[in-house]
């Protein structure tokens, strides 16, 4: 299992420790036993991948995890893996490389050992440094209830005759209200008060015996209470579980303070979400929130390959640097809505292109970088449609 999380856990800097030699057992996934897509098939796969035929259109956890195994063994990809290998330190050198310092295990024998690269590439995801945020009376309350973060939930019959109070607004607080209400006395989803399609079909169909809650205000150890923000006041809570999201961390880097992050909750000094500005020949996938991750994923892995062979320039530093001159670390800069992740697929598309005229005129129908089809820009706009029509929920 997985070391309980800090609570609460609001810096990476100082949740995340400086990066050791991890037991030969990796740590535990953040998915739960009964997890399906949310985002239909069509949608979700790499564009020149479509899962199989016999697939249902959501698919669940096993079917897609035997879609990305069957595209590493097809393509030879677990030849180019090393697995059980931590990376300790990266850091760039005086002659414009980075020296990676690594441990890895083998046979339960452990192997430390430096390599030099021309480029990084950073892939580990960003779904481990769980957030928990700092509520009055939350570090004392878990003398009262058991909290947990929902990287660590499993499965419902572990919360069979409680009474749990989830806290989170996305999909995976109410995956975990409709599931832990199954066998639960009483649920409480605790939401900010964020108007949105998502949240009020949540609402619209909250369980018999679930509640939908405001904000937390504080928590009270000494009688067990939980009071809301608007006063309401709740009693009896066996488990708390915070779906609140993660921190970026990258405890590799020595410069991570204040160059890459300020606390996690936002990766700093990027063009166009990939590029550290500071130094290019280091680059970052999948870090924005709220996307169809692997066609994503896919496409900013094509322009960074064309960007380090020499395909396409990347702008010069300075002109790079004037698309972040407002930055700031709101978290909100990287969660995308629909309308601005396809506006953002296809601008990756047509520079990946080293197309340089108006998006309006690029007309590429290239399967990997070409525009999105009109089918596909549809089920992705109405893939909670279409998750309530074929999963009931």
């Amino acid at each position: 299992a997985n070391p309980p999380p800090t609570i609460p856990s609001v810096n990476a800097l100082t949740v995340d420790p400086p990066n050791q030699p991890a037991p030969p057992q990796p740590p535990i996934s953040a998915i739960y036993d009964n997890l399906h897509t949310n985002l239909p098939k069509n949608v979700m796969a790499f564009r020149d991948i479509p899962f199989p035929d016999d697939y249902p259109l959501f698919p669940d956890r096993t079917q897609v995890l035997d879609y990305i195994q069957g595209i590493a063994e097809k393509y030879d990809l677990l030849s180019m893996i090393r697995f059980n290998t931590t990376v300790v330190r990266a850091e760039p050198t005086s002659d414009k490389r980075w020296q990676v310092s690594v441990t890895e295990w083998c046979d339960d024998k452990e192997t430390s050992y430096t390599e030099s690269y021309d480029a990084i590439i950073v892939a580990s995801g960003h779904y481990y440094v769980p957030y928990i945020p700092d509520v009055e009376g939350l570090q004392d309350f878990g003398n009262v209830a058991n909290v947990i973060h929902s990287r660590d939930y499993r499965r419902p019959k572990d919360f069979a005759n409680k009474t749990v109070l989830v806290v989170g607004n996305g999909s995976s607080s109410s995956d975990l209200v409709r599931e832990i209400s199954t066998g639960a006395v009483k649920v409480y989803h605790c939401v900010r008060g964020e108007d949105t399609s998502f949240s009020r079909t949540v609402a619209e169909n909250m369980p018999k015996n679930a509640e939908r809650v405001g904000a937390i205000g504080k928590f009270l150890p000494a009688t067990g209470t939980i009071e809301c923000q608007d006063g309401k006041k709740i009693q009896g809570v066996d488990t708390v579980i915070f779906a609140t999201g993660y921190l970026y961390s990258f405890p590799f880097f020595p410069f991570e303070d204040g160059q890459l992050i300020v606390d996690g909750q936002k990766v700093l000094g990027l063009y166009d979400y990939m590029f550290y500005i500071n130094n290019p020949t280091l680059s970052f996938i999948g870090l924005p929130i709220r996307v169809v991750p692997m066609p994503l994923m896919q496409l900013q892995s094509t322009l960074i390959a064309r960007i380090y062979s020499g395909k396409i320039k990347l702008p010069s530093q300075e002109a790079m640097k004037e698309t972040i001159a407002d930055e700031t670390n709101d978290r909100k800069e990287l969660v995308m809505s629909v309308l601005k992740e396809l506006e953002y697929v296809d601008r990756i598309g047509a520079i990946a292109e080293g197309y340089q005229g108006k998006m309006e005129d690029w007309k590429s129908s290239d399967i990997v970088t070409g525009r999105l089809s009109d089918e596909w820009r549809e089920d992705r706009t109405k893939s909670l449609e279409l998750r309530r029509k074929f999963l009931g929920y």
